[in-house]
């Protein structure tokens, strides 16, 4: 893009470019400005959460039966609750992180203005921005962009997480480490997409339960397997 200063606020066709960019980037998802009835927006979600209500609780139901159904055996709560929460933060952090990364853009949307859909699998594979629910603006500095998207992201994660209440508990290492988790490796992917150099995969502070279903073990980054690279 042409040179724009650092503060300027861009306009919703700048959002549409942006977003264009960011999905021909994704490798599994979609990102795409065009809704369609299947969408649930994040400001729903939070809703329900102000109102009392565990606006997850289908979703997680339904994961949970899908898993049973899948490998034919008892799956613990633990594996849905954990995944839920995963994909929900991912859904807000792969947006911010990949426009952060791939430009000089820091993508702030408004939970009106973020949704995802879910694929068979019921894991998300559309993310839907409405430009005119977002705000975008030019940041030169890459750091200072890392660390305004990182606002984004908690501004739209953290209430939910807070009053996240699966059938089974979730410590608040757990639970907070999954907001770390999805927005460092977020952040991981979108440096790779930008070519920058990565590394190894640094060790999780949450784990996923996924070595809990049949025939899976722990992956790499898996805290209780400390073969992961530690965070600096």
């Amino acid at each position: 893009m042409d040179h724009v200063e650092t503060g300027t606020r861009l306009g919703e066709d700048e959002v549409r470019r942006v977003v264009d960019i960011v999905d021909r980037a994704l490798p599994f998802t979609t990102l795409t400005c065009e809704p369609s009835p299947a969408t649930v927006w994040c400001a729903d979600v939070v809703a329900h959460v102000r109102a009392g209500s565990d606006p997850l609780a289908p979703w997680r139901s339904a994961l949970h039966a899908q898993l049973e159904q899948r490998h034919g055996v008892r799956v613990r709560e633990h594996v849905p609750a954990a995944f839920v929460l995963q994909w929900w933060c991912e859904v807000v952090a792969t947006p911010i992180a990949y426009a952060a990364a791939l430009g000089p853009w820091v993508l702030f949307p408004s939970g009106s203005g973020l949704g995802f859909e879910l694929a068979a699998g019921l894991n998300p594979h559309r993310v839907v921005v409405d430009p005119a629910g977002v705000e975008l603006t030019v940041e030169a500095e890459p750091g200072r962009r890392l660390e305004r998207g990182h606002t984004a992201y908690l501004g739209l994660v953290s209430e939910l997480v807070t009053a996240y209440a699966p059938t089974v508990r979730i410590g608040s290492r757990q639970r907070w480490g999954v907001v770390t988790d999805m927005w460092d490796t977020a952040v991981r992917l979108a440096q790779g997409a930008a070519g920058e150099s990565v590394g190894p995969e640094p060790t999780r502070v949450s784990c996923c339960f996924i070595y809990a279903l049949p025939g899976m073990r722990e992956c790499a980054s898996c805290p209780r397997s400390g073969r992961g690279r530690r965070r600096n």
